[in-house]
């Protein structure tokens, strides 16, 4: 047992990760390696420190022992671990060397030993020793030991086209070399049956390599030897060739199909990346549940072939539902929907190729993320000729795993949305009625104080003073009508139930009767008017137009010094095809980083309700006056650096295009 390293030393290592406290060997059988993994996930929550499991990847491992290992990392990745493969021939060596590189405390292997007749290579934690190293060697026993002699796999025999891949390279070498035996020596005529081991391994893999150097080794002894048409040979240089042959046959087959079965195999990895890869980009650009779904489901359908399912909980009729079917047609007997609902409660597969009523026509699938289930996937696999193999079984199990997390990330937006609208419904909720309780009180107040002045107090008041107190009372009275007025238009903003019933009217006629409206607010000022000459007339609502001319004036006004100057200047754009309406005041300003939001309802400059700011939904109610004309408004610094310009842009029709308006 070696000393550990000390446990709060950290490193990070080449793909930016910190370096683990434990790391787990995995390698590549299923039952031996679920249980490393639970080991080292039930030490690492002990222990408190993070795991990694590692795979060695030598070029030879079959489709089932990749799909085994899916299964086992897909484990690693749900018990928040971590996941790195290596490449390299020398299992011992290349662990070793990387739990050096990482400074890892703890290095977990399970408790095996050599099987059948290869009595020489030692196990595993035999061959760790002997390298030595800094860290702790664990041998987990619980970790299922292998026979000694495993059952020996019945091979399938050689396909049509190896066979042929086989006959036809031996009897085109035979050709050659029949047809080249008076040109070359015997040494060379082995050179074109090589050629033909070359080519079936190339065309065909290793069996057939190995059956081609069989047939070739036959051929040459027998054919081109002394004594002809015999198995037997006199001279000892034939026979050297012969067994030279022979081995290096066997040998550069074994190399080529070995390079032949890792370029399938990179070619397969390659393609099903790529489908992968597809399927990961056409789920990011969904935006929500029913679309990833659709995807979902489409794809499933498209890469394996048969009907696809979705079902997911139906809260109206108390179970499941099916929500989308590829086919359109696609239906799930009585017996198929127990099955479905056995997989939503128990969370695990069920149906064909699954342990739980492998009779059925139909295997469903939960979608479980986050101790959550997100839906259940029915394929109906029976309609296939042939079971799925490995590597589509690889697949179904990926493609699932790709449509759960992207059913809990629309799941988590969606949340994420509603927590979003009801934190701006709360806080527009809150200055709606810090807004009412201030504009609508404050000119109920005034009102109310001088009526009752005037019935209590008539003989003493002389007629100036009553006049003065019905001036106050019929302002401020237009005051809260102005107020309420906003609260309605917004609120039809708001609802999209703003009918825009337009007429033609000049801009000077708009800009006076919002003048009038404003009345005595409009003492304290000086308010010059330019530009309002010559202008075409506008095909405009006119009472949201002076609405909005009005809400702009009154923040003007109530911002502008006393004796201040308020400026109204209109022009056209220089393809006349816009109206421009610039406002200024002299009052303070707004600062940059508030001019875009003076237009959000209820913004009142920081100052609450209680400021000269008012309610805050003037200006956003002339954002949404002028929109709906096609129109736009934003806020400048005036001239010089003081005070405020607000430009309003109005789209100028030509009298010819709006008959179809009326």
């Amino acid at each position: 047992m070696y000393q550990p390293m000390p446990q709060d030393e950290t490193r990070l290592d080449s793909v930016g990760l910190r370096s683990p406290q434990l790391m787990v060997a995995l390698g590549g059988r299923g039952e031996e390696d679920t249980a490393l993994v639970r080991a080292a996930h039930r030490h690492a929550q002990r222990e408190g420190v993070r795991w990694r499991a590692v795979h060695v990847d030598n070029g030879r491992a079959g489709p089932r022992q990749r799909l085994a290992l899916d299964q086992v990392l897909a484990l690693v990745n749900r018990l928040g671990g971590e996941v790195r493969i290596l490449q390299g021939a020398g299992r011992a060596r290349e662990l070793h060397e990387y739990a050096v590189e990482q400074g890892v405390a703890s290095l977990m292997v399970g408790r095996t030993r050599p099987s059948g007749w290869r009595f020489w290579r030692r196990p595993l934690a035999e061959r760790l020793l002997r390298y030595g190293g800094a860290y702790d060697l664990v041998v987990v026993a619980e970790a299922r030991q292998r026979r000694r002699f495993r059952p020996v796999r019945r091979r399938q025999p050689l396909g049509w086209r190896e066979g042929g891949v086989v006959a036809g390279s031996f009897i085109v070498a035979l050709v050659v070399a029949w047809a080249f035996e008076f040109w070359l020596e015997l040494a060379n005529l082995s050179l074109i049956f090589l050629a033909a081991v070359l080519a079936s391994a190339t065309l065909a893999g290793t069996r057939a390599a190995m059956v081609s150097a069989a047939l070739g080794f036959l051929a040459f002894n027998f054919l081109f030897t002394q004594p002809r048409f015999s198995l037997a040979m006199v001279e000892r240089e034939q026979l050297l060739t012969v067994i030279f042959f022979l081995l290096v046959a066997v040998v550069v087959g074994q190399l080529a199909g070995s390079g032949r079965h890792r370029l399938m195999a990179l070619r397969s990895s390659r393609e099903q990346s790529h489908r992968l890869l597809t399927f990961s980009r056409a789920l990011s650009v969904a935006t929500d549940r029913g679309q990833v779904r659709d995807v979902g489901v489409t794809t499933l359908e498209r890469w394996l072939g048969v009907p696809v399912v979705f079902l997911d909980d139906d809260a109206a009729e108390g179970g499941l539902a099916v929500r989308v079917a590829v086919p359109a047609n696609a239906r799930l007997g009585a017996a198929e929907e127990a099955a479905a609902a056995w997989s939503w409660q128990q969370r695990k597969p069920s149906g064909i190729g699954t342990a739980t009523q492998s009779s059925l026509r139909w295997r469903f699938i939960p979608l479980v993320e986050q101790e959550r289930i997100l839906g259940i996937v029915g394929l109906e696999l029976a309609v296939r000729e042939r079971p799925l193999g490995p590597d589509r079984e690889t697949l179904i199990t990926t493609l699932t795993r790709q449509l759960g997390m992207a059913l809990e990330r629309t799941r988590l937006v969606a949340e994420l949305g509603a927590s979003r609208l009801s934190e701006e419904n709360e806080r527009l909720r809150s200055a709606l009625l810090s807004s009412v309780s201030h504009d609508l009180r404050t000119p109920l107040a005034s009102i109310i104080g001088s009526a009752s002045s005037l019935r209590d107090l008539e003989p003493q008041l002389s007629r100036a003073d009553r006049r003065e107190l019905l001036d106050g009372i019929l302002s401020e009275s237009e005051r809260l009508n102005r107020y309420i007025q906003n609260l309605l238009d917004m609120t039809r903003l708001g609802h999209g139930s703003l009918k825009l019933e337009r007429d033609w009217v000049s801009f000077d006629d708009l800009v006076t009767a919002a003048l009038q409206r404003l009345g005595a607010s409009l003492e304290t000022v000086r308010v010059e008017r330019e530009g309002a000459g010559g202008l075409p007339l506008l095909y405009v609502h006119p009472a949201l137009i002076e609405q909005a001319l009005v809400n702009v004036i009154d923040n003007a006004v109530r911002f502008s010094p006393a004796d201040g100057r308020v400026r109204i200047h209109a022009r056209l754009d220089e393809a006349r095809e816009w109206l421009e309406i610039r406002i200024t005041d002299e009052g303070p300003g707004i600062p940059p980083e508030q001019r875009k939001e003076v237009f959000d309802m209820f913004f009142t400059g920081g100052e609450g309700d209680r400021g000269r700011h008012g309610s805050g939904l003037g200006l956003a109610i002339c954002r949404g006056m002028l929109g709906a004309h096609g129109g736009s408004i934003k806020a400048l610094p005036g001239p010089d650096g003081q005070g405020t310009t607000i430009v309003m842009y109005l789209p100028v029709a030509q009298e010819e295009h709006t008959h179809d308006d009326d």
